[in-house]
C-alpha cells in the first residue's frame, strides 16, 4: 500500500507493508520486514532523476514503512483507463526513455550493483511533463546477490493474473537482463490497448495499428524472434527503424 504524506510542507510517497496486509492480498507467506527492508537497500544505492530517491525506512506498530521522493504525475495505466490512445511515435519515445533508465540500472558502478527491475508494467511508469519515471522496486534483484534471490523466490509476489502462462511469468520475473527487455515489450504492447482492433482470437500483432518494423522490434523485445543482448543494443535498433 502506498500513501502520500506531507512533512514540513513537502510531499513524500510512503510504502507501507505488514504481515496482515500480505495475508489480505493473498500473497505467499513471507516476511514483510525483509521485503520492505530489501527494497529500501536497493533504492539506497540508486541515484537517478527518473527513479524516486530513498528517504527513510522505519517500523511503527507492526507496520514497515519505506519513504521515497514523491513523484507528481499520472501512471501510464491511468492514461489507458482514461481511454487515451497512444500513437506509434509516442510509444517509441516511451520505450526509448524506459530503455535509457534500464541501461542505467543494468550497468554496475562503484557504488551501485547491476539491478534488474523485474516488474515493468504501465502502473509502475509515471509521466511527468514529458519525463518517464520508473517506480516500485519491490521485485528488483541486485545481480549476484544471493540473499535477494532467495527472498524473492521464497516470497514471490503474485502480481500476475492466474491465467498467465508459466513462460510469461518466468520471462517477466526472471533473474536476467532479458526479463526487463521482455517487460519493455509488454509495456509497448499494453500501450496500444485502446487502439487494438479484432476479437479475442486475434494475435496482438494483428490487433495494434503500427508499422511492420516496429512490430518486429517488439517481437524481438519479447524474445519471439531472437533477443537483444542489452538495452544499448535495443536502443540502437529502435533508433534505426
Amino acid at each position: 500500500m502506498v500513501v502520500k504524506v506531507i512533512k514540513a510542507g513537502r510531499y513524500y510517497a510512503m510504502k507501507v507493508c505488514s504481515q496482515q496486509y500480505l495475508r489480505q492480498i493473498r500473497q505467499p507467506p513471507c516476511a514483510a520486514a525483509d521485503l520492505c527492508r530489501r527494497e529500501a537497500e536497493v533504492l539506497k544505492c540508486i541515484r537517478h532523476p527518473e527513479i524516486p530517491g530513498y528517504v527513510d525506512f522505519f517500523q511503527y506498530e507492526g507496520l514497515f514503512c519505506l519513504v521515497e521522493e514523491y513523484m507528481p504525475g499520472d501512471t501510464l495505466a491511468m492514461a489507458i483507463s482514461s481511454d487515451y490512445r497512444y500513437q506509434e511515435e509516442e510509444v517509441r519515445e516511451i520505450i526509448l526513455k524506459l530503455l535509457l533508465i534500464l541501461e542505467f540500472l543494468h550497468t554496475p558502478t562503484a557504488g551501485k550493483p547491476a539491478v534488474i527491475h523485474r516488474d515493468l508494467r504501465l502502473s509502475n511508469l509515471i509521466m511527468i511533463d514529458g519525463r518517464l519515471v520508473l517506480i516500485d522496486f519491490g521485485l528488483a534483484y541486485r545481480i549476484q546477490n544471493c540473499s535477494d534471490m532467495e527472498l524473492l523466490v521464497q516470497c514471490q509476489m503474485a502480481r500476475t493474473d492466474v491465467d498467465d502462462s508459466l513462460s510469461y511469468v518466468e520471462n517477466r520475473n526472471g533473474f536476467s537482463l532479458q526479463s526487463d527487455l521482455f517487460g519493455a515489450g509488454v509495456v509497448a504492447v499494453d500501450l496500444f490497448t485502446n487502439s487494438a482492433i479484432g476479437d479475442e482470437g486475434t494475435s496482438w500483432e494483428q490487433k495494434i495499428p503500427v508499422s511492420r518494423p516496429f512490430i518486429l522490434y517488439i517481437r524481438k523485445l519479447l524474445g519471439v524472434e531472437g533477443v537483444f543482448a542489452s538495452c544499448s543494443e535495443a536502443m540502437k535498433y529502435l533508433r534505426s527503424i
